[in-house]
This record gives structure tokens, C-alpha cells and sequence, in this order.
């Protein structure tokens, strides 16, 4: 039970770099190149959300998810990551005259909770292959 402890919290020492790195990821998958989810015009639309967020000292929408690295099941992952917050675009969020539609919220809130099902997929397979690799790192 120590050495899974260990494991544990050796996992947690690296999650902060494994998480930019999996959020550069889906953001790619998702919101650039040709095959991405949004048009140009809709990722701007999530940009100008964020900053609006913010200045309403809120916390914006990119950076706000967080993840855990916990004890999973030894046979499938001895280390598991879960989602602890997602990025969502609140209710009562309005732009002015020029407010989302709650079928536009609710698009734009699916698709954010995809961005970080995406994260934490990708960081699983970051702690899946560091349990692999006894806890050290490969660089």
C-alpha cells in the first residue's frame, strides 16, 4: 500500500506539466486546423466569452478545468484521472443585446466538456505509461 502511495504521489509531482501538455492537445483536436469542431468565428466567439468572463472577475473559460490523479482499479488503471471541473459557460452569462441562445449555451458548454473529457483521456494515457515505466519519467 505504500508503494502505491509513492506511485501516487509521483504521478501528482509530474500532473502539472502533463496537464499543458494535454490541453495543447484537444485544443488542436478540437478548435484548430481543418477538421475543427468550430468555425473560426465560434472559436473567437469562445475567446471573447473568456476575456468577458474574467474582466467580470469570473474565471473564463481556457485553464479553469482541473484534474485529480487517484487510486483506480489494479487491474485496468492502478492510477486514474478524473475531471474535477469543467469550463462552462454560466446561465445568467449574457453579452449584452448580443447573448447566446440557451441551444448555443448548451452547444458551446458540450463541447468544452468534450475539450476536457479530451484532456483527461490524454492524461491518462500520460499516467498509464509512467505506472508502465515504474514511476520514472521518459523524456
Amino acid at each position: 500500500m505504500e508503494a502505491d502511495r509513492q506511485l501516487l504521489q509521483y504521478a501528482r509531482d509530474q500532473l502539472d506539466g502533463w496537464i499543458y501538455t494535454a490541453r495543447d492537445r484537444a485544443y488542436q483536436e478540437l478548435f484548430a486546423g481543418d477538421d475543427a469542431a468550430v468555425t473560426a468565428e465560434e472559436r473567437q466567439l469562445l475567446d471573447d466569452i473568456d476575456a468577458e468572463l474574467v474582466a467580470d472577475g469570473g474565471n473564463g473559460l481556457w485553464g479553469v478545468d482541473e484534474y485529480e490523479i487517484v487510486l483506480g482499479h489494479p487491474k485496468n488503471h492502478p492510477l486514474s484521472v478524473v475531471c474535477t471541473r469543467h469550463p462552462e459557460i454560466p446561465v445568467e452569462w449574457s453579452r449584452g443585446g448580443d447573448s447566446l441562445t440557451e441551444p448555443e449555451r448548451e452547444q458551446f458548454n458540450d463541447l468544452l466538456w468534450d475539450y476536457s473529457e479530451r484532456v483527461r483521456k490524454h492524461l491518462q494515457t500520460e499516467v498509464d505509461e509512467f505506472v508502465v515505466n515504474g514511476g520514472s519519467i521518459e523524456e
